[in-house]
């Protein structure tokens, strides 16, 4: 028999009375003993009272924010496994929920079955954080806004940003990967502008940009008249970041001679000039980066392996931009903030064909190709709006080309049409939302619906969706759905949502997304 203390606690704080009464029902049939809470004070209250060892908690809410309830919680019970819930993600907020301890960080509207998992997982963490006694609270760090434009609404971005919230206020060397043009050194001063070494020095060092006579100097400095050329003393750039955080990019192309300093300056936090017998001590957080296979030089021996795994420490590997396609509107219209910002174009918004255009491209420069394009078709654009025919001829061939297509199946609306779909407003911080220029305008199902239903009106439903729309039938058929459901109801929100087996911040997320409210 189950005593009552080892029913694992999980307190839901909430001002939604909907998603409460939807969590409780769910995880107390796991067996759980689920108390709630409207409010962060509450929830604090309630958490001095009862000692949970899972609090799923959201992060906008009246009063207390959960951002600031997450600080006073971590405070009460280290162990306790703390879950952050919101609809209104951001970059900085995944990345200082992780910073502040939270378990884990979840995007409403989210599936049941993923969050009773994510729960059942918080609880054996907490369960094996209870084990082992670990008392020690974690410290605070000062909070910075992330600058540069990382942008990401994917659940690959997602989890880097996670990591740079769990290792950003430590000193552990990081190794970021990923191919050309992805972002990488934005990934970097993103870990130091979070770290406990955002008021030091960051400095950054391309190594491949830098003749190899000359690395060792630019790195650790040079006496006068230790070589050719050398007139003067130099100090290098560790001595100069000293406290503070370095950046080695395309750490791959650096020479054999030079990795080895490189070793010592992190075994031994000492350095030597060239020319110079001396030696210097340096305090100094090493951030690295190549888009080069580094396992696979060191099996090679042009890259020393003892280096490889002093660097490789934790490793954040970026996607490249196919690989998160859901973030291109978003990208598409930051570029063009950005821009407007900077006075360099007039345009401030895309067709929905060239943004169909973009979505459906490859992108083998990522994320900078991406960039260089949009200010190229902004410059190109005659009017405020960046039309298919401003895009590169090239791309809209190759995205023609991989549809099979003999000529590009991208015409551009009626111009008063596309005039009036400007890109979507988005947050000046980026949003870990998928944007709302990523759903397409929906029309009502076809009147041949709604007269007598046919023999099998599965395939009716079917055919005359693919016969008016051709694609996107999931979407249409949930609009009608849901709009029939509030029209029987009456627009009561309450009972739709039970009539279409959803939770009513579901609903409320599907009616802003098709614009029913009216």
């Amino acid at each position: 028999m189950v005593q009552a203390q080892d029913i694992p606690t999980v307190l839901v704080i909430d001002d939604d009375d909907d998603l409460r009464y939807s969590l409780k029902r769910v995880l107390s049939g796991r067996n759980y003993n689920v108390i709630e809470a409207d409010s962060g004070e509450q929830g604090i209250q309630m958490a001095e009272q009862h000692h949970p060892q899972v609090i799923l908690l959201d992060n906008r809410m009246k009063g207390m924010s959960g951002m600031e309830a997450l600080q006073h919680l971590r405070g009460i019970n280290p162990n306790a496994m703390i879950i952050l819930m919101t609809a209104y993600g951001t970059t900085q907020t995944t990345i200082e929920a992780m910073k502040f301890g939270a378990f884990d960080y979840i995007m409403k509207p989210f599936d049941l079955k993923k969050i009773v998992s994510l729960t059942e997982s918080a609880i054996a963490a907490s369960s094996d954080m209870n084990k082992a006694s670990k008392e020690e609270k974690p410290g605070k760090v000062t909070q910075e806004d992330i600058e540069g434009g990382i942008i990401g609404s994917s659940s690959a971005m997602q989890t880097v940003f996670k990591m740079i919230g769990q290792v950003a206020a430590s000193d552990v060397t990081v190794m970021i990967t990923g191919e050309s043009g992805t972002g990488k050194e934005l990934i970097a001063r993103a870990i130091f502008q979070n770290s406990l070494r955002s008021q030091k020095p960051f400095i950054a060092v391309n190594c491949a940009a830098i003749p190899e006579n000359l690395i060792e100097s630019e790195l650790f400095g040079h006496e006068k008249g230790s070589f050719t050329g050398a007139t003067n003393q130099r100090i290098g750039k560790f001595e100069l970041c000293d406290g503070g955080t370095i950046f080695l990019d395309e750490i791959g192309d650096m020479a054999p001679s030079t990795q080895t300093k490189i070793l010592r300056a992190l075994q031994e936090g000492e350095i030597q000039r060239v020319g110079s017998s001396e030696t210097i001590k340096v305090n100094v957080r090493m951030l690295a980066a190549t888009n080069k296979p580094l396992e696979e030089m060191v099996r090679e021996k042009t890259f020393r392996e003892d280096l490889y795994y002093r660097l490789n420490v934790v490793r954040i590997q970026l996607p490249p931009l196919r690989e998160r396609m859901e973030d291109v509107p978003h990208l598409v219209d930051f570029v063009l903030k950005r821009l407007a910002r900077d006075s360099k174009a007039a345009v401030h918004s895309i067709s929905p064909e060239a943004l169909n255009v973009l979505c459906r491209y490859n992108w083998p420069g990522n994320v900078r190709e991406l960039e260089n394009l949009v200010y190229r078709s902004a410059v190109m654009a005659q009017g405020e709006m960046i039309l298919v025919k401003d895009l590169p001829q090239e791309i809209v061939s190759a995205v023609a080309q991989s549809s099979g297509l003999s000529k590009p199946p991208f015409p551009e609306a009626d111009a008063e049409v596309s005039a009036a779909i400007p890109v979507p407003e988005v947050a000046s911080e980026p949003v870990a939302e998928a944007p709302a220029a990523s759903v397409p305008v929906v029309e009502d199902l076809p009147a041949t619906l709604v007269g007598e239903p046919a023999a099998d009106p599965f395939d009716a439903v079917y055919e005359a969706l693919r016969g008016a729309h051709g694609s996107n039938i999931l979407e249409h058929l949930e609009r009608e759905i849901i709009q029939r459901a509030l029209k029987e109801t009456d627009g009561k929100q309450v009972k739709a949502a039970e009539i279409l087996g959803m939770t009513r911040a579901t609903l409320r997320k599907r009616i802003d997304q098709y614009d029913l409210s009216k």
